[in-house]
């Protein structure tokens, strides 16, 4: 008999514990993996996180939301008042975003007003009452895209052939690979710069050719780590071009096409 009360007394704790555990869970956290800010307005798409949840209405007492970055709290909402903004984030954020008229649920999403590249972190959603917390976090990482991306390649004055990829003003510093006929290249030299002010950052790859006499196909691949944003461009290089015959026969070229242009006009 003792054993059996034992077991219903500790079967009854479970079911305690369970229900109690139950009547406050964050469901879904809504923040993108990454966000890429348009250099124009019009590209802009807004950047919203949201925080999904099941709360019990009568065990409501005492709710709060908090949002943090970087386990800092910048937002606060308590149902009977305004939403409150901390920190940086004063002026980036639409305080009169709503996407339920439900009363604990009114004010939970965020709606961010021109997003900077310092947004990037971890972000918390907290929810409490005076009996229970849940919180769950992600991690957001904000991309600037470029302002230039180019491939060429130039003469030295040793007769070398360089290779470049040139990529300014991005963020965060990107991984930049130069591919020659489908091959990554590992011969590179890499230079990047922060910028003082934005902290953006220019990324410039460079690769002497072994061989530049060989026609190849030349490839540039930009990525950001974590993220799916990707830039790739390509051209050809026709290596017979700058060859010292090559050379010799463009000018020929040139030349002819010039003066068969003179006599044409002077007709």
């Amino acid at each position: 008999m003792d054993k059996q009360r034992g077991l219903i007394f500790k079967t009854g704790l479970v079911l305690l514990f369970l229900q109690a555990a139950s009547s406050l869970e964050i469901t879904n956290l809504r923040v993108p993996n990454s966000y890429t800010i348009a250099r124009s307005e019009k590209d802009n798409t807004p950047l919203i996180l949201g925080c999904e949840y099941d709360i019990d209405e009568n065990e409501s007492q005492g709710f709060v939301l908090k949002w943090k970055h970087n386990d800092l709290q910048f937002y606060q909402w308590i149902p009977s008042r305004n939403p409150v903004v901390f920190s940086s984030f004063r002026g980036h954020l639409d305080l009169d975003y709503s996407e339920s008229e439900e009363r604990l649920h009114k004010h939970s999403a965020l709606k961010f007003i021109s997003p900077m590249a310092n947004h990037t972190g971890n972000y918390s959603c907290q929810v409490s009452t005076f009996q229970h917390v849940a919180t769950k976090s992600a991690h957001l990482q904000i991309i600037v895209p470029e302002t230039d991306f180019s491939l060429g390649y130039q003469r030295e004055t040793n007769g070398s052939t360089l290779v470049f990829c040139n990529v300014g003003e991005i963020y965060p510093v990107p991984d930049v690979s130069l591919i020659i006929d489908d091959e990554k290249v590992t011969d590179v030299v890499v230079s990047e710069q922060v910028q003082d002010f934005t902290g953006y950052y220019n990324v410039s790859v460079q690769h002497i050719l072994a061989d530049q006499n060989k026609d190849m196909q030349i490839d540039c691949e930009v990525s950001i780590p974590a993220t799916e944003y990707k830039l790739r461009t390509s051209m050809p290089y026709l290596g017979a071009a700058i060859r010292p015959e090559g050379t010799l026969q463009v000018f020929l070229c040139t030349l002819v096409a010039a003066l068969v242009a003179r006599m044409v006009c002077s007709i």
